[in-house]
């Protein structure tokens, strides 16, 4: 059977995202094999957006003017490196340069999910639109094939670390087996829409109001509340779990998976009612926030997996209402550029659990989580106060 193209982009961005996310479970592993803190090993996680933000900026206007495909192709094979360079790293465990090649794998894994991201959710919009399909569709497909991908990375490759001989090896086997299989596909699969003389420049949809206070005010709680379920709090309970890699790979994958599950419902939420998308993800932000502090003030290992379902419903709304919005606001040819300011802005949250690594031993972890509540409220007021109907 033969896959419709919109799969096959589908699946590309999928094991790009596969990728990128199944370094999550793993964070216990790095601590013990190479040796590394909280704060160093959550900047490691992060740093990927390096080469994430510098992607997108460049990859959305290429691919406005040369193609979708033309993106998406080299983003697979940036991804299989970042796994051959990680991999790399784990077999010279001991050496000094560890540390350098995990920073220098996940900074090219940035680069092929930057990429993907922007090229790819374009040409699902394309090839969407030539099928009848409509924005919706569109927005829903390409965020389910990330958010599927960010999740079944860890929930696949935390079971696998903790179970399975070479806990940091197998786990990037698996995936440099999944790229092989699929990156032909990906690669045969026809453009499905117009070139445009986009240059390498700040597109100024960005800059208009109805960007920046219907996107660009939250975009960055997107990822920030996606990685705190996986990376600031399992850490912090789960030190009498018998498996904690494995349980450190479900937070995640029910996190991602949440995000996932919770997008067709969020993709038709109306864009101009009295209450919008944004202010329903940010509504679900405050109850994550308050959750978490649960987690941390009773350390109830149990209730973390719950808090995962909030703040990964909130991850999920955010997403793909914001690419809904982007792709309406988008000005002729602007579109890559514009999805790329929008991912860049959503994956500045990566950074998130490296701040709090190094701010919550000074206030404490409720503070923390305390005071996100309070700017997610803010943040409603605000949204709902600049808010335009579409």
């Amino acid at each position: 059977m033969t896959l419709a193209p919109w799969v096959r982009v589908a699946l590309g961005m999928f094991a790009v995202s596969y990728g990128a996310n199944l370094f999550a479970p793993l964070l216990p592993v790095m601590r013990d094999v190479h040796g590394l803190g909280q704060a160093p090993v959550n900047l490691v996680l992060a740093v990927y957006v390096l080469g994430l933000i510098p992607a997108l900026m460049v990859g959305g206007p290429f691919s406005d003017r040369h193609g979708r495909r033309a993106v998406v192709r080299p983003a697979l094979l940036f991804s299989a490196a970042g796994t051959l360079v990680t991999l790399t790293a784990h077999l010279g465990v001991g050496s000094a340069w560890g540390p350098v090649l995990l920073s220098a794998g996940r900074m090219l894994t940035g680069v092929a999910v930057g990429l993907v991201l922007a090229a790819g959710a374009s040409w699902l919009k394309e090839i969407t639109a030539r099928s009848g399909g409509d924005e919706g569709a569109a927005a829903r497909r390409a965020t389910a094939a990330t958010s599927a991908g960010f999740g079944m990375g860890p929930l696949v490759s935390g079971p696998v670390a903790e179970w399975l001989p070479g806990p940091d090896v197998t786990p990037l086997l698996l995936h440099l087996a999944m790229t092989v299989v699929l990156t032909p596909l990906v690669w045969v699969t026809p453009e499905a829409g117009g070139r445009s003389p986009s240059r390498l420049r700040f597109p100024p949809s960005a800059r208009t109001p109805r960007f920046l206070f219907s996107v660009a005010l939250w975009a960055p709680w997107a990822f920030g509340l996606a990685t705190t379920s996986f990376a600031v709090l399992p850490p912090l309970v789960t030190d009498g779990v018998s498996a904690p890699v494995a349980y450190t790979g479900l937070v995640a994958g029910v996190a991602m998976l949440t995000g996932t599950f919770v997008q067709p419902w969020a993709g038709r939420l109306p864009a101009d009612a009295r209450i919008t998308p944004p202010m329903y993800a940010l509504g679900t932000a405050v109850l994550g926030m308050c959750a978490a502090v649960v987690v941390v003030a009773t350390h109830a290992v149990w209730f973390l997996v719950p808090t995962a379902v909030v703040l990964g419903t909130a991850y999920g709304i955010m997403m793909v209402s914001g690419l809904r919005e982007v792709q309406r606001i988008a000005a002729p040819g602007e579109l890559g550029s514009l999805t790329a300011v929008f991912y860049a802005l959503t994956y500045l949250g990566f950074f998130v659990p490296f701040v709090i690594a190094l701010v919550a031993p000074v206030v404490g972890y409720v503070t923390v989580f305390v005071v996100g509540a309070v700017v997610c409220v803010v943040s409603i007021a605000v949204t709902a106060r600049h808010s335009h109907p579409f």
